[in-house]
């Protein structure tokens, strides 16, 4: 229903789109499984234990300190679980995501956003629990039936599921000239654990992404 409403105001606004991918597809479930499994096979995910607070609505994990009045950051309730969980080694490529950053000066835009990409890198990047326990829908993890691959784990591949890859042809659309984003999922997922996943598998990296702004109607935020 919510994919449907979604197309209609790409028609109404006159926006057309070479593909249009979901993450419930084969091919985008076969890209999430073969990236998963060579950033096993290299060592980057390992399997440990979680216990902090958890915001059900954003699939978060937070600490103490993250959270504002006892809530999530977005004001969200939070609960305390305790899981085990694959994790993804993101604070191995700090260094090498700030090295990148500053031989390709075009690679965050626009400049305040590339700052405060490199603050929140240089302030110590921590690694990520990108499972979570199968709540009945999500992509599972291969062979683990008991748990799911974590959603903002996933999304982000689409960018190369839409290539066609891990199959052949994907070279001919990939690296991207342009990812284009919105701003508050800019610093934790496009600038940092995009890169590290794409790096962790010897994957080119897209040229630029743009974090933007709030597109607003009558002063207050609407939605894509």
């Amino acid at each position: 229903e919510i994919t449907g409403r979604v197309k209609e105001v790409f028609a109404l606004t006159k926006i057309s789109y070479d593909d249009f991918v979901r993450t419930t597809e084969p091919r985008h479930i076969e890209a999430t499984h073969e990236l998963f499994r060579r950033l096993k096979e290299a060592g980057h995910v390992y399997l440990g234990k979680y216990e902090g607070w958890y915001d059900v609505s954003t699939e978060t994990y937070f600490r103490e300190e993250d959270l504002v009045d006892g809530k999530s950051p977005d004001g969200n309730p939070v609960r305390w679980v305790s899981e085990e969980n694959y994790f993804f080694r993101l604070s191995a490529f700090g260094d090498a995501i700030l090295k990148h950053i500053e031989e390709n000066p075009g690679f965050i835009r626009p400049d305040n956003r590339r700052n405060e990409v490199i603050s929140f890198i240089k302030a110590g990047l921590r690694d990520v629990s990108i499972t979570r326990k199968n709540p009945g829908w999500g992509i599972p993890v291969p062979g683990e039936e008991d748990k799911v691959i974590y959603v903002w784990f996933d999304a982000v591949i689409n960018y190369i599921t839409a290539t066609g890859w891990p199959n052949e042809g994907w070279e001919d659309k990939w690296p991207a000239k342009v990812q284009w984003v919105g701003k508050d999922i800019l610093t934790r997922f496009h600038a940092t654990l995009w890169p590290s996943m794409l790096m962790g598998v010897g994957l080119p990296l897209f040229e630029t992404v743009v974090g933007h702004g709030w597109v607003l109607m009558s002063g207050a935020k609407i939605s894509k």
